[in-house]
């Protein structure tokens, strides 16, 4: 398993009515992702930023979506910017001892 997590700027807060009909779109399409086992949305409209965390189930499939797919398909919405992402490998021992949602998926 690999998880990725990205941030990026976003001009329109979460209740803006055309950004919230693309980004649903987009999570159907996210849905259908090559090995994305599950996807969190986050968002701080404080602070205009938002992103996701996102669990695979390698990170060959986490690289072509972060890597190939994901910022092209970010900076196609407006107001987009300062895109940041990190892989991560996951402890999988303690996260199962704090109910992290990967026993539900890894089996």
């Amino acid at each position: 398993m690999k998880l990725l997590q990205v941030k990026y700027g976003r001009a329109l807060a979460k209740d803006d009515n055309e950004q919230a009909e693309r980004l649903m779109q987009s999570a159907i399409k996210i849905a259908g992702v090559r090995g994305l086992l599950w996807k969190i949305w986050i968002y701080d409209d404080e602070e205009r930023t938002a992103g996701g965390i996102y669990l695979f189930d390698s990170e060959e499939n986490a690289r072509i979506w972060g890597d190939e797919v994901m910022e092209k398909s970010l900076k196609s919405h407006p107001g987009i910017s300062g895109i940041t992402k990190h892989y991560f490998d996951i402890d999988e021992d303690l996260t199962r001892r704090t109910r992290g949602p990967i026993a539900v998926v890894a089996g």
